[in-house]
C-alpha cells in the first residue's frame, strides 16, 4: 500500500449543495495526490455539486447500473446497495472509505465489514433529534445497526463536542471513541465569491436585509423565522425601525407552505424565496443580519460562513451546535428556539442598537478565520486517514 497513493473512498447519497457534500468536495478538491487516490461512491449520480468535483476524479453511483425492482420488499434495496459498494471496494482495492451521514453510513457499515476495509465516519448532527425525527419505519433496528457500525469504524469523528455527547448516550458508545474535528471554511474561496452580484431580486437599497440559507424543512426553523419578521413589520407601523426584506436561499419540502404562509401574513412583497443559490456568499457579504432559526444543528456551515463573510448572526440556543458555540463565544446573539417573539426582539435590536452586533460580527470573523482553517483541516483529515490505514503520518 505505502508504494501507491491511498485509494480513498468518499461516501454519500448524492452531491446536492448540503454542508456535508461541500466537506466532501472539499476532501476531493484538496487531498494530496502524491499521497491519495480519492474517489466517489454516489447512491445518485446527481446533486449541483457534481460540476465542482475534480476532473482526476473516478466516480461511482449505485442507481446508475440498476434499476428499480417489480417485486421488492423491505431491505431488498438496501442489501443490493451493500453488495454493489462491497463491490466496488474489492475492484478499485479501495484502502479505506469515509462517510459523513448516517444514511450512508448504515450501507458502508456492512460493506466495508465484509471487505475488511477500514472506514472513517463523521457525525454531522445530534442523532437524539437527527435519527429519530427522519426514521420512523424500523426505528429501533436501524439504531441498533447504526450502532455496530459506529463501533466498527476505524476512527469516528463529529464536527462539535455536543454532537460527540449527544452520538455517544443515543449509541451507547463511550465518548472518548469520538474526535471532534471543527468543519472547514474555504475563506479564500468564500472571499472571491463574496464580491460578485447579489442573486435577482436583489437587496433594495432603501431596506435592510435579513438572509438564511439552509434546506426548507422543518428543523430548520423557517416558519418561526417568517413569523418574526412579521411581528417586526407590524412593530414598524408603531415606531421608527427600518423597512425590512426577508431572503431565503435554500429548496425543500416546505417551501409551498412557506411560501402560504408570507401570504397569509401579508408579508409576500418582504419575503424572497431563491432556491438553490450556487454562491450565497455575495448574500451574506451584503447582508445585516443572518438568521439561523434551526431547532436542531450540529455545527452548521452556513452559519460559519455568514461570520466568514463579516455578517452579524443571531441564532437559536440548542442543546448542540449554535447554541453550543455561542454560549461558549460571545461571537452572536442567541434566542430561544421556535421562539418569533424573541427573534423578533432580537431583529429589533440589530437595528436599534447596532454597534454591539457590528463588534460580535468582527470576532466572529477572526474566530472563523483562526478555529476552521481549511489546510489544518486538511491536514487533520489526511492523517486520520493514514492512521485507519495503518500508514505513518511522518
Amino acid at each position: 500500500m505505502a508504494s501507491r497513493p491511498v485509494r480513498i473512498l468518499l461516501c454519500s447519497s448524492n452531491m446536492e449543495p448540503g454542508g456535508s457534500e461541500r466537506q466532501l468536495l472539499y476532501l476531493l478538491r484538496g487531498l494530496d495526490r502524491s499521497r491519495f487516490d480519492p474517489m466517489l461512491y454516489l447512491l445518485y449520480d446527481q446533486g449541483a455539486l457534481l460540476n465542482d468535483i475534480p476532473q482526476d476524479i473516478r466516480r461511482f453511483a449505485f442507481w446508475n447500473e440498476h434499476r428499480e425492482p417489480r417485486l421488492s420488499w423491505p431491505g431488498r434495496i438496501h442489501q443490493w446497495q451493500i453488495a454493489h459498494l462491497q463491490s466496488v471496494i474489492a475492484r478499485e482495492r479501495i484502502d479505506v472509505t469515509y462517510d459523513r451521514l448516517f444514511h450512508m453510513t448504515m450501507i458502508a457499515g456492512p460493506a466495508t465489514r465484509r471487505a475488511n476495509v477500514p472506514r472513517v465516519s463523521t457525525i454531522v448532527s445530534p442523532p437524539e433529534f437527527d435519527v429519530e425525527r427522519s426514521e420512523n419505519r424500523w426505528r429501533w433496528i436501524k439504531r441498533r445497526r447504526l450502532a455496530l457500525a459506529y463501533r466498527e469504524s476505524a476512527a469516528l469523528l463529529t464536527v462539535a463536542s455536543g454532537t460527540a455527547e449527544s452520538a455517544s448516550q443515543y449509541y451507547g458508545i463511550p465518548r472518548d471513541r469520538f474526535q471532534v474535528v471543527p468543519s472547514p471554511i474555504d475563506r479564500a474561496r468564500i472571499e472571491q465569491l463574496a464580491e460578485e452580484a447579489v442573486p435577482a431580486p436583489g437587496f433594495r437599497k432603501d431596506r435592510v436585509h435579513v438572509l438564511a440559507a439552509g434546506r426548507l424543512s422543518a428543523e430548520k426553523g423557517h416558519r418561526y423565522l417568517i413569523e418574526a419578521v412579521g411581528r417586526y413589520l407590524k412593530a414598524r407601523e408603531m415606531g421608527s425601525l427600518p423597512d425590512l426584506e426577508l431572503h431565503l436561499a435554500g429548496n425543500g419540502p416546505l417551501r409551498e407552505s412557506l411560501v402560504s404562509l408570507t401570504i397569509d401574513l401579508g408579508i409576500a412583497d418582504h419575503v424572497h424565496f431563491y432556491g438553490h443559490v450556487p454562491n450565497p456568499y455575495a448574500m451574506m457579504h451584503r447582508c445585516d443580519l443572518f438568521c439561523m432559526p434551526s431547532l436542531y444543528e450540529g455545527m452548521p456551515n452556513a452559519m460559519l460562513e455568514a461570520m466568514a463573510c463579516g455578517a452579524p448572526v443571531v441564532a437559536s440556543n440548542t442543546k448542540q451546535g449554535p447554541g453550543e458555540l455561542l454560549r461558549e463565544h460571545p461571537i452572536g446573539q442567541l434566542v430561544p428556539p421556535a421562539d418569533p417573539d424573541a427573534l423578533c426582539t432580537a431583529i429589533q435590536d440589530r437595528f436599534r442598537s447596532p454597534q454591539p452586533w457590528h463588534d460580535r460580527a468582527e470576532r466572529a470573523k477572526a474566530y472563523v478565520r483562526t478555529h476552521h482553517d481549511m489546510s489544518r483541516w486538511l491536514d487533520t483529515m489526511s492523517g486520520i486517514f493514514l492512521s485507519a490505514c495503518k500508514i505513518s503520518t511522518q
